[in-house]
């Protein structure tokens, strides 16, 4: 037989084979590639140079491409990173943008993990390759700040402790960040803007937030100059955590006697919601926030105390609380019903009286700017009043003086109303005025027991005539939230300081609601009662709450004998029969409620 007719047979009996053979799909062929453990080493058959000047001159691209392969995928040995590095530096003046490939190589090499001199030299790398092309910042500070997140196996930092290797992983690249800001200083804008663009989504977990805002407050170590932006950058995410983790599912959950912040995703009583984009776990956020809030609190009295006596260092305190306040003006006070960010001004107030002092002033000012929106003149006030009301570190003097900066506004905003013929009382005419009343109404009610202790305190409380407020023609009593109004009243009656209830009375036969048309064109329907929040609230989460509660003062309920009993034929007496809190009633755990303005009742 030729050796035509052998192949031919040949192939005719293999025929049945390969139709009995499935043949293999092309995703299926893919996959077994992908798959395939590649060897690669790395070799270098040429100087660099050389390779780099084929490329550029476009007569040997090939050894270029398989230059970048190798530093990607080959396991490189620490001698075969230090021999690129030191043939790198020695031509690193071509490494323009059309090396954009190979720079992205050597960013993708694991280096802070090696030894020492190829730590070094690495580094020395990075700060040469920006000085001399800029054109490649972006690219590298983005791979550098990555460096900022755990990696996908790191454990859990226990107590808020960094572990020791990943404090070895991130010192090395805060030194390199250290040299690379000081030698191009250009560098800076683009690097603040890479940490606002990589700052974790509120909705990753707990140690990702704790690993980058760890490294947040780490770059004020060495660069405190900073530290406005990076607090404003801190800030701004944390009070859209805050806000995404309402004060009342974090109570439903502590009220339940389960473990605090189950972590389980598995657990059916964690409670989520899904929004538009993704499913928010809402304990396991509150959760996130109150460690991000530790390791701010820390970061406040560290920074502002002195290690070794624990005294405060008057000028890091000043500095720091002039860094917030613009961060609280833009930020915090424009934020409706946050419940906990807030409260790093509380914190820092309880520094020094002084602070206390300057804070207040600052928002009495801002209450009474005609310049500024009603709305944030009303949250400056709920914030004097909630500061006052609930800080055990305010004197008593401070606590008079703003007393007595209240009640003279007030009576001047009266006096400025009676020449007019008919007052309006809608609450959308006088809302910073209601504001201030109930502010009032709210500190008195709070702190009376600091003034009724002695006659001259009372004396001053009289002083106030609170007696014209409660009878104007404005009629603040109809307006202020109901909790408020009740405990002024009990204790205005008690120390004979005004009368309200028969003010209150005539109010509960007149509560037809108000309607009107927004600016939008919408009917809208009130009840035209104040709409406000106190911001220092109690404190609820369990973590940071720690740094809270020494500063804090819960609301005290009053005792059996210092009830007033009211005259049984009295109409106006039998309306708010229980004037008081029962002092036998079970008492809540402290920070375990809050809904405002934090009073209780029977």
């Amino acid at each position: 037989m030729s050796i035509k007719g052998s192949l031919r047979s040949r192939s005719l009996t293999s025929t049945p084979s390969s139709i009995l053979k499935r043949p293999k799909t092309l995703v299926h062929r893919l996959s077994e590639i992908r798959n395939k453990p590649t060897e690669v080493k790395f070799e270098l058959t040429k100087q660099l140079k050389c390779i780099f000047d084929g490329y550029v001159q476009k007569t040997e691209s090939k050894e270029y491409e398989k230059l970048v392969i190798m530093i990607r995928d080959a396991k490189l040995t620490d001698a075969d990173i230090s021999s690129i590095l030191k043939e790198i530096n020695e031509c690193i003046s071509i490494l323009d943008q059309k090396f954009r490939l190979f720079v992205e190589a050597i960013l993708s090499i694991e280096w802070t993990s090696r030894g020492s001199e190829v730590i070094e030299e690495y580094q020395v790398f990075i700060v040469n390759l920006l000085s001399a092309h800029t054109y490649h910042a972006k690219m590298v500070i983005d791979k550098l700040v990555k460096l900022f997140f755990p990696g996908p196996d790191d454990s859990d930092w226990e107590d808020g402790v960094p572990a020791d290797e990943d404090c070895a992983k991130c010192i090395n690249v805060h030194a390199l960040f250290n040299s690379l800001l000081s030698e191009v200083p250009m560098c800076q804008a683009i690097f603040v803007s890479s940490l606002y663009s990589h700052f974790p989504y509120y909705n990753k977990s707990t140690h990702i937030h704790e690993y980058y805002l760890h490294n947040l407050l780490w770059i004020l170590e060495y660069r405190p100059n900073l530290r406005p932006e990076i607090l404003n950058l801190i800030f701004s995410k944390l009070i859209i955590m805050d806000v995404n983790a309402p004060r009342e599912e974090i109570e439903k959950y502590l009220n339940a006697d389960e473990e605090m912040f189950l972590m389980d995703e598995e657990t059916k009583s964690i409670k989520s919601s899904t929004t538009a984009f993704t499913q928010v776990n809402r304990h396991a956020l509150a959760h996130t926030l109150d460690v991000c809030l530790d390791k701010i609190f820390n970061y406040f009295v560290s920074e502002c105390h002195d290690s070794q006596t624990k005294e405060i260092i008057w000028e890091k305190a000043k500095n720091l609380y002039l860094e917030m306040l613009p961060i609280f003006d833009r930020l915090i006070l424009p934020t409706y019903d946050i419940h906990h960010v807030q409260f790093i001004m509380f914190m820092m107030t309880c520094f020094k009286t002084t602070i206390t002092e300057g804070f207040l002033n600052y928002l009495w000012k801002k209450v009474c700017n005609l310049n500024v929106a009603p709305v944030l003149r009303q949250a400056a006030v709920n914030y004097i009043a909630s500061l006052v009301a609930r800080s055990n570190f305010v004197p008593l003097a401070m606590i008079k003086g703003t007393l007595q900066q209240l009640a003279e506004w007030i009576h001047s905003y009266i006096s400025s109303q009676d020449g007019f013929e008919y007052v309006n009382s809608d609450i959308r005419s006088h809302s910073v005025f209601y504001a201030v009343c109930q502010a009032l109404f709210y500190i008195v009610a709070f702190r009376y027991k600091d003034f009724v202790q002695s006659k001259k305190n009372i004396v001053f409380l009289q002083s106030l005539n609170m007696a014209k407020m409660v009878t104007s023609r404005l009629n603040p009593l109809r307006v202020c939230q109901h909790a408020v109004v009740q405990n002024f009243a009990a204790v205005t009656r008690k120390y004979q300081l005004a009368y309200c209830y028969s003010v209150i009375e005539h109010n509960s036969r007149n509560t037809l609601p108000v309607i009107y048309l927004d600016e939008k064109g919408t009917t809208v329907t009130s009840d035209n009662t104040l709409n406000t929040f106190f911001p220092f609230d109690p404190f609820i989460l369990e973590r940071s709450a720690k740094k809270i509660e020494p500063f804090y003062k819960e609301y005290q309920e009053a005792d059996e004998s210092a009830e007033t009993v009211m005259e049984e034929t009295s109409e106006v007496d039998d309306f708010l029969l229980n004037e008081f809190p029962n002092s036998s009633k079970n008492k809540t755990q402290k920070f375990s409620y809050g809904s405002s303005p934090g009073f209780k009742f029977k």
